[in-house]
């Protein structure tokens, strides 16, 4: 029997999880993450302009979705109101797009409207290496890089018990000890 290399398989996890669990989970609560200390060096990363680029410096939250996710699809509008509701929050936003190609991503953000800027990981290297189990994820990374907080499947940014959670969140993101 053929078994795919590690790497293979755990690219189409997310995939799978997606199709399979995605639509029938709802994220609960950011959840602190202890498997990965600091993001990831991005590799490849593209702007929609087919320039590579980095992460910004300083605290982020990047939510990472797929135009084939249909509860990412769903959830990208609510985050442009998210963003709007912390205007002065000193938090960098990121819709990082999971393996799409940069003409799918184009022909979808016509009919789409983010707000947030959007980066592609083509090859999903850089994704593979977070503790990804499903689309969408979302996570919450201080000013030092260290990834702190991760929320698996669809959110509803609307939900207030959420937006509190990311309200009392902002604080240890922005200055981290």
């Amino acid at each position: 029997m053929h078994k795919r290399p590690l790497s293979a398989r755990r690219s189409i996890t997310p995939v799978l999880a997606c199709l399979v669990i995605a639509p029938v989970t709802l994220a609960e609560s950011f959840k602190p993450v202890t498997e990965v200390k600091n993001l990831p060096e991005a590799p490849a990363l593209l702007t929609l302009n087919n320039r590579v680029s980095a992460l910004p410096d300083g605290p982020l939250f990047i939510n990472i979705w797929a135009s084939w996710c249909k509860p990412c699809v769903d959830e990208l509008p609510a985050l442009n109101a998210l963003k709007a509701r912390y205007p002065h929050a000193d938090i960098h936003w990121v819709a990082l797009n999971y393996g799409d190609s940069l003409a799918t991503v184009r022909e979808f953000m016509t009919g789409t409207e983010i707000e947030l800027p959007v980066l592609l990981d083509l090859t999903t290297q850089f994704t593979a290496q977070l503790p990804l189990t499903g689309l969408p994820a979302t996570f919450l990374a201080d000013a030092h890089g260290q990834i702190r907080y991760q929320l698996d499947g669809y959110a509803d940014w609307t939900d207030p018990t959420l937006t509190r959670q990311l309200e009392s969140l902002l604080p240890e993101l922005t200055n981290p000890q």
